[in-house]
């Protein structure tokens, strides 16, 4: 592993973060007696390369997902954003993931990192503005807090989340709440509609061969993945900013993606159309939204 990697552990869980690589982490694995990786950990060649979709997981910020056709009107003004990764046709989420971060602070179970993005100057997103992550280690919680602040003068829309790729093991479990969909696979992504019962997660049921691309909304900010085979169990909890969860699970692939998000799909557009519950943080200038969450390790 490259020595870039900044190496966090306590007595239960140990993670590895990229700051170069929009602060990713590299892994995200138990300690002790019950060794297991909850993501996927990096190869070395997806660290060389610095790419985020080899890593365990990505930060999306300050939007997640995609903005189609890459515009969007806000404030009566219709801002472009260009296309930021070279397989994806439209802008995808944020500039956070494919830009290097700073190291702020770093002990042995903790390291804050920052970021700024200057509209004048940087290719992305048409606002300014700072972000920081915290990743901190307590016990068998990893705990990350997520903050972005608007460096302009007028209001800014925006948003956050994380991209984790978890182990896809046979029998894998998923459990948490969703009132509605606002994206399925290839569905017109024009407004939400009530969960059916057969994508409903309400209770705990196995992921088995499915396949997912799917954007919940109305999520509760609780959430569970369970590996029953290895015997092991990881509980999500959010704030009340993580008001939506995307589950990607794309066929015959080792990995699935469980995504706290604070927006829906294509939230800029929904929204500029009048569709309500996008979502969408509006901060003014010199304002701070700041999001957490904990995800907790446990034996079964």
């Amino acid at each position: 592993m490259s020595d870039s990697v900044i190496h966090l552990a306590n007595d239960f869980i140990e993670i590895g973060v990229l700051p170069e690589c929009g602060a990713a982490l590299t892994y995200f694995r138990t300690k002790g007696e019950k060794l297991f990786d909850v993501m996927r950990s990096a190869s070395a060649t997806a660290v060389a390369k610095r790419d985020p979709l080899g890593m365990a997981m990505f930060l999306m910020l300050p939007y997640t997902h995609r903005i189609k056709d890459g515009e969007f009107t806000y404030w009566g003004i219709k801002r472009s954003v260009p296309a930021n990764h070279p397989m994806f046709a439209e802008p995808i989420h944020g500039d956070g993931w494919r830009t290097a971060w700073k190291v702020v602070e770093k002990s042995a179970t903790s390291v804050k990192l920052a970021m700024s993005h200057n509209k004048e100057k940087d290719k992305g997103f048409p606002f300014s503005y700072d972000a920081c992550v915290v990743y901190t280690l307590k016990d068998k919680s990893l705990d990350i807090e997520l903050s972005i602040k608007n460096n302009g003068i007028m209001p800014m829309p925006c948003g956050f989340g994380i991209h984790p790729y978890f182990n896809r093991t046979p029998n894998v479990t998923l459990r948490f709440n969703s009132k509605n969909v606002w994206y399925h696979e290839n569905d017109p992504i024009d407004k939400p509609y009530h969960t059916p019962q057969e994508w409903s997660f309400a209770e705990a049921r196995e992921l088995s061969a499915s396949v997912f691309d799917t954007c919940f909304g109305g999520f509760d900010g609780d959430a569970m993945v369970r590996w029953p085979k290895f015997g092991m169990q990881l509980d999500i909890k959010t704030d009340e900013h993580f008001s939506h969860l995307v589950l990607y699970a794309p066929y015959r692939k080792n990995f699935f993606c469980l995504e706290p998000t604070s927006m829906a799909c294509n939230a800029f557009n929904l929204a500029s159309r009048g569709v309500v519950g996008t979502g969408i943080q509006s901060i003014g200038g010199a304002e701070t939204i700041t999001g957490q969450m904990t995800l907790t390790v446990s034996g079964i």
